[in-house]
């Protein structure tokens, strides 16, 4: 028996988490809501991160920005895009170095791609600046391999506000 059975559904939420259970309760239901919730086609996130990093990477051999998008919108991970800004923005450091010029093409590359997808309304605003703010909490981890890196993501969200596709006030401020 379970405790939703003892129950008279007389608090707001008694008829959802009572849905909950019973969607729960289904054959399959796992696999069914790792479909509906997981990160794109059914695959492992580990996957799903592989296949972006060797997107972002070859795109920065590259530089095809509709080839690039096209391969975005394979992963069919609208809701996982800011693992997409976060990465493709730490390799995009990792790219330019340790030891950061003036002119970062990667960088700039890479701002390019996440302006052209979010014009194309492939990669919303909304998921460049989670993305963007993951990058900030892992900065210190980041900084160990790229001294340079807290400068060079300032540039990245310095580009980004220019550019018009990200409007997160500056961690800086």
């Amino acid at each position: 028996v379970t405790w939703t059975e003892n129950r008279n559904n007389s608090h707001p939420g008694d008829c959802v988490v009572e849905k909950a259970v019973q969607l729960l309760s289904r054959e399959h239901c796992t696999a069914r809501l790792e479909k509906v919730w997981g990160p794109g086609d059914g695959r492992p996130v580990s996957e799903l991160k592989n296949a972006m990093d060797q997107l972002l990477k070859e795109y920065l051999l590259s530089r095809e920005l509709d080839e690039a998008a096209s391969c975005v919108r394979e992963l069919k991970a609208k809701h996982f895009h800011h693992e997409l800004v976060k990465r493709g923005v730490k390799i995009a450091m990792e790219e330019d170095g340790r030891d950061h010029a003036s002119k970062s093409s990667s960088l700039d590359a890479m701002a390019a791609l996440f302006k052209f997808l979010v014009q194309n309304s492939i990669v919303s605003e909304f998921q460049v600046a989670k993305g963007v703010q993951r990058l900030e909490k892992i900065l210190p981890d980041l900084k160990l391999d790229v001294p340079a890196a807290p400068g060079m993501l300032d540039e990245f969200e310095t580009l980004a506000r220019e550019q018009g596709f990200l409007h997160i006030p500056s961690s800086k401020a």
